[in-house]
């Protein structure tokens, strides 16, 4: 079991059923295997400064739910609802462990995360259209076949999410459509983008090192104000109407072979 706070306290399935009754607000309790949370309705449930010591969670719905100052033990969740949920200072990772929790065939749309630890977490093929972030840590995640897109109908297809501020450091991506998503200073060292889609995608202001771009589309893209060490034009599957500063000009053409000098 996962160190809990001097105030957090073990819930018991009995006090479980009668806040979702009443209050349906949590406060320093620790939901273990003593409880059930399989297919469990926890729409619009407040929980603060809780911990979530749980191996795995099916099916449940925590839809509009806000978490504040929560922790979370490494952890599996499987076909679970946050649709629209709102994430605040909360902790996905272990640092003893080193390891996340991992989100499988969850609903994340219109999910809020501001100043939280997803590090080394897994997101495998999760809806997360319009997913938005501040202050949080994607170090080490892997977006496995999860989509930011939303069909509208056969011919409108939406993708969004916008992230300020987040770390993506060893972040895979690979495979994943980020078209049309925002991303506003936030770091990408050793990050993977193979075969992802950022066409009229946003990176302003970013850090982009040592970034693997192979098969990448940055169509209509915008990198202004991002450092682009390491991006090379030539293994990109397009970069038509890609926007850049001019002082970011000189190194994409070196990478190209082409010498720049002063006329």
């Amino acid at each position: 079991m996962a160190n809990t706070g001097p105030t957090q306290k073990p819930l018991c399935q009995d006090d479980l059923d009668a806040r979702l009754k009443t209050s349906r607000s949590f406060e320093a309790a620790v939901f273990t295997s003593a409880v059930a949370l399989d297919e469990l309705d926890l729409k619009e449930c407040l929980f603060t400064d809780c911990l979530f010591d749980l191996p795995a969670v099916r099916g449940a719905d925590f839809s509009g739910a806000q978490f504040k100052d929560c922790r979370f033990s490494p952890g599996r969740f499987a076909s679970c609802k946050f649709a629209g949920a709102r994430f605040q200072g909360t902790n996905f990772f272990d640092a003893d462990q080193k390891k996340g929790c991992t989100f499988a065939f969850c609903d994340l749309r219109d999910v809020e995360a501001e100043k939280c630890n997803f590090a080394v977490s897994t997101f495998e093929r999760c809806d997360m259209h319009d997913f938005r972030a501040r202050e949080c840590s994607f170090r080490g995640v892997r977006f496995h076949a999860s989509t930011f897109t939303k069909v509208i109908s056969k011919r409108v297809i939406v993708t969004r999410g916008r992230f300020e501020a987040c770390n993506f450091t060893f972040t895979d991506f690979s495979g994943v459509s980020l078209e049309s998503c925002e991303f506003l200073t936030c770091k990408f060292l050793d990050t993977a983008f193979f075969d992802v889609n950022l066409t009229d995608a946003i990176m302003r202001d970013c850090t982009l090192d040592k970034a693997e771009w192979e098969r990448a589309n940055l169509t209509r893209a915008d990198f202004r104000g991002s450092t682009i060490s390491g991006l090379n034009l030539a293994v990109l599957s397009g970069y038509t109407g890609l926007m850049i500063g001019e002082s970011q000009q000189t190194e994409l053409l070196e990478r190209l072979g082409v010498s720049v000098h002063p006329d």
